[in-house]
This record gives structure tokens, C-alpha cells and sequence, in this order.
């Protein structure tokens, strides 16, 4: 008897904290996202304009790697959030893989650090996919920077792309890509067998994690109406 008590509490304890935990691989993709976006916005000649994130739709935040000799394979991963039109909170976050072929002259390999602003409802609509591509489900350009920028966008635009390289690399900058949910990585961090990327991002079915707060205040810092000295 109380080895069954012993063995059924032991159970629940493990369940318990299984529940808790976030995969620790996961809860590193999220602070390099918090990294890399406190970087590129602390640069002064590549930051993006605070205005813009003030009225960005969302944003996703990828790692991507290219390696390849003419023949250049493009894949990584990353996270998404989108912010509410009424309280402006970002929402918590959704993991996202990507992929790309392309051809040219490549030597070498790279690592490109990409941010996509999503500006209006085109780009958000573009999230429902299971599957999609920047640039031919939703329109792309190449975003402003500078923190003193007038950033003046063109309505018809649905994404804003910035991004820097890492490593030796001789070929085209940032083409694109196709997008996909990461089910695998949404369902481990959240703990929940079959959850959606719109689950995530549009239908609130989870609560904020706690080990997506540090990219979330930094999110909050550089996309409120305060000066970008002010902490949140």
C-alpha cells in the first residue's frame, strides 16, 4: 500500500513538472530571438524605426543557415507574435521552421538573422497557412532603418524584412522563403497534443509562458509609445 501511495505521488510529480518546463532548447530559441532584436535595435545605423514596430500587425524573428557550392539549401527556425488592434499586447509565442532552395553563385556558408514586420491584414491573413511564402503570399520589401528615419511605407506593403549575415559567404542576401508552423516544437512548449499556430497567435488558447517574458518586455519597450530609453 504505501508503495503504491509512494509510486502514485512520484507520478503526479513527474507529471507535474513535465507540464512545467518548458524544453530548454526552445526556451534558447526564444532568447536568441531576444538577442538578436535587442542588437539589431541598439544599432544606430541598422535599427528598426520605432515607428514602425509601434504599428507593426506582428513580427517573426528567424535564424536561418545557407550552405552550398552554386547549389545553396536555406532552412532554420524562429518565432512568431502578433499584437492585439485594442491593447496592443503581444500575444505569446508561436514556434515557426522555414526553408528555401536557391541558385547562384554560393560559397560557403551563412547565417542570416532576419525580422519581418507584418504591417497590415494581407500579412496577417498570411499566418493562417499552414504553409506559406514571403514575397508571393504576402509582399515583402526591404524595411527602412535608422532610428531617426521618416519611415514611410507603402500601404500595399504586408512585410518589412531586415536582416544581417553571419559567417563567410559569397551569393544573393535574403530571398524570401517558405514558412510553416513548427507543430512539433508548439506542442512540447505548450504541452498540448495538436495546437495551431492560429490557436497560439489568434484564439488565446494558451496563457503567456513565463519564458517568453524577457522577449515579450523587450517587444513591449521598443513598441511603445515611450522613448526607447525607458525600460517597460
Amino acid at each position: 500500500m504505501r508503495k503504491t501511495v509512494l509510486y502514485t505521488l512520484a507520478f503526479f510529480l513527474t507529471v507535474n513538472v513535465s507540464l512545467q518546463a518548458a524544453p530548454k532548447e526552445l526556451v534558447r530559441r526564444l532568447e536568441k530571438a531576444r538577442q538578436y532584436l535587442v542588437t539589431l535595435m541598439e544599432a544606430p545605423d541598422y535599427s528598426i524605426p520605432q515607428t514602425l514596430l509601434q504599428s507593426c500587425y506582428g513580427i517573426i524573428i528567424l535564424r536561418q543557415y545557407r550552405a552550398g557550392f552554386l547549389l545553396g539549401v536555406k532552412g532554420g527556425t524562429g518565432v512568431v507574435l502578433v499584437r492585439d488592434k485594442k491593447s496592443k499586447l503581444w500575444s505569446p509565442p508561436a514556434f515557426v521552421a522555414s526553408g528555401e532552395g536557391s541558385f547562384g553563385f554560393q560559397i560557403g556558408g551563412q547565417a542570416v538573422d532576419c525580422v519581418l514586420l507584418i504591417m497590415n491584414e494581407e500579412g496577417m491573413e498570411m499566418l493562417s497557412k499552414t504553409k506559406f511564402k514571403i514575397g508571393v503570399d504576402a509582399s515583402a520589401a526591404i524595411g527602412p532603418v535608422g532610428r531617426d528615419v521618416a519611415a514611410k511605407v507603402s500601404p500595399g506593403t504586408a512585410v518589412l524584412v531586415y536582416s544581417r549575415t553571419r559567417g563567410a559567404y559569397a551569393g544573393a542576401s535574403f530571398e524570401g522563403g517558405f514558412l510553416v508552423s513548427d507543430d512539433k516544437a508548439n506542442e512540447e512548449f505548450y504541452g498540448k497534443k495538436g495546437i495551431s499556430l492560429r490557436d497560439i497567435l489568434f484564439r488565446q488558447a494558451v496563457p503567456m509562458p513565463k519564458e517568453a517574458l524577457p522577449l515579450v518586455e523587450v517587444l513591449q519597450k521598443y513598441s511603445s509609445l515611450v522613448d526607447n530609453n525607458q525600460r517597460p
